[in-house]
């Protein structure tokens, strides 16, 4: 009897979002949102893994646990996984902690463990000793202790038939080297999502100590990947550029659209807002806070509105992200500045229901960046149909469209004059929330996972 070919198994990566303790951002977000939406969409049987330093090998995530990891309900610090056993095997029977519940502080546990220890048989405590390994599980602000049965389900088979989607920050977590040793001898398909190639095209626009990291990341990667996913046509037509320049081999680059579903806040309840813009008008911008962003362009636009009085007296400045690298001077002299010190403010770790607010009422959303790969905060302000000022760098125009006003993002005079008409100008506030509404046409995660997964089935068949 013959039996039946093995089929093709996907195992999406989240290392990323399984160590991820905050909101979803960027990179964070986009692993989020594509993995979850695999069920259905992938022809393949779909699989959720991580990367474990230690043993350089990757895991099977059990699926309860991988469905909490991707809801943002609970994250493992990666350094705790790190000095866990993991190449010994996971017991199939069970032990003493699978079925101790997981909502117990560490304390609280030990005091479980030590009331059942008393009672079990010697063969039980052995394989406590042997197989059982503990890992802290935070979630809603709390750590508790949780078997790693409960956690990891095995090790991933590393086969021609397993490909292994890579879309988070590989460059933290492993070592893609390795992984070309791997393939090489498993013949695995090892798949990347890539978000733009910044550090190779513009390396002053990066934290000087990724810089050398990021080139060897992608220098290995683009010896070591089979297909690559780009999130746009952008960075699709940068990194076959790249490859063809430096005579690298060619692989197959398919671009898709990210999504940027509108989160509502829950019902009966009231999204988060700040008394500091209570009865104001302000621009908002909603990116890391770092040089390549253009935060000071905008701040040194609006200092200038002020101090020249064409400003209005109500008009305020909102920045929502994280403060990066490089930019202490700036938010320095932001806080000391007396023209603006009370007109800026800077929001970090926004519930996504209350960024939604921060969207709507804005007046208008600005993305002055000298260069982006995609520009998700552009596509949510205009799914939100606001007014949007925009550099057209990169992939901006692409994403964007007929929709946004485009200034050069570093032509100061014009970003000055354009906030200032901005904050006083109905008309053009009402054109360009028009634009929005009119000329851009949303796309949604389920959309971007429909496109996204319609690729990778098409490269699969491809490859039967």
């Amino acid at each position: 009897m013959v039996s039946a070919p093995a089929m093709t198994t996907i195992y999406f990566d989240i290392t990323t979002s399984i160590s991820w303790g905050g909101a979803p951002v960027g990179i964070t977000r986009v692993e989020r949102e594509i993995a979850r939406r695999a069920q259905g969409r992938c022809a393949s049987p779909v699989r959720y893994c991580f990367f474990h330093q230690a043993t350089q090998r990757y895991y099977v995530i059990q699926p309860a646990f991988a469905e909490r990891v991707l809801a943002g309900e609970c994250w493992i610090a990666l350094d705790d996984m790190r000095g866990l056993r993991l190449d010994r095997s996971i017991s199939e029977r069970g032990n003493v902690l699978d079925d101790m519940p997981t909502d117990m502080t560490g304390a609280e546990a030990v005091l479980a463990l030590r009331s059942r220890l008393a009672d079990l048989p010697l063969a039980d405590l052995l394989q406590l000793r042997e197989e059982n390994r503990f890992v802290n599980v935070n979630a809603d602000g709390r750590r508790s202790l949780v078997s790693v049965s409960q956690v990891v389900s095995g090790p991933v088979p590393m086969n021609a038939k397993t490909w292994i989607i890579n879309g988070g920050l590989d460059w933290e977590h492993k070592n893609v080297r390795g992984m070309r040793k791997i393939r090489k001898k498993t013949g695995f398909k090892y798949l990347a999502i890539i978000y733009d190639i910044i550090p190779l095209l513009y390396p002053q626009y990066v934290v000087p100590f990724y810089v050398d990291l990021l080139k060897k990341y992608f220098g290995e990667l683009f010896w070591t990947a089979d297909y690559a996913f780009c999130i746009s046509e952008t960075t699709k037509a940068d990194v076959a550029r790249h490859l063809s320049e430096w005579r690298l081999p060619a692989m197959p680059l398919e671009a898709w659209p990210l999504g940027s579903d509108i989160v509502e806040a829950a019902a009966g309840t009231q999204p988060g807002f700040p008394t500091a813009l209570a009865g104001k008008q302000y621009l908002l911008y909603v990116s890391t806070i770092e040089p390549r962003k253009s935060h000071r362009t905008i701040v040194d636009a609006f200092e200038y509105g002020v101090r020249s009085g064409a400003m209005p007296d109500d008009a305020m400045c909102v920045f929502v992200g994280r403060v990066g690298w490089n930019t202490d001077n700036l938010v320095q002299e932001i806080r000391t500045n007396p023209l603006i010190a009370d007109r800026v403010l800077i929001l970090s770790g926004i519930p996504d229901e209350d960024l939604t607010e921060l969207y709507r009422r804005a007046r208008f959303v600005v993305f002055p960046s000298k260069y982006e790969g995609y520009g998700l905060s552009l596509v949510e302000a205009m799914a939100l149909g606001k007014a949007c000022l925009s550099s057209e760098a990169g992939s901006l125009r692409e994403v964007g469209g007929t929709a946004p006003l485009y200034i050069d993002p570093v032509d100061l005079r014009k970003w000055t004059d354009a906030l200032i008409s901005a904050f006083t100008d109905d008309a053009m506030i009402a054109k360009l929330e028009k634009r929005s509404l009119t000329e851009y046409k949303p796309v949604t995660w389920d959309d971007s996972a429909d496109l996204f997964y319609g690729i990778l089935n098409r490269w699969v068949e491809a490859a039967r």
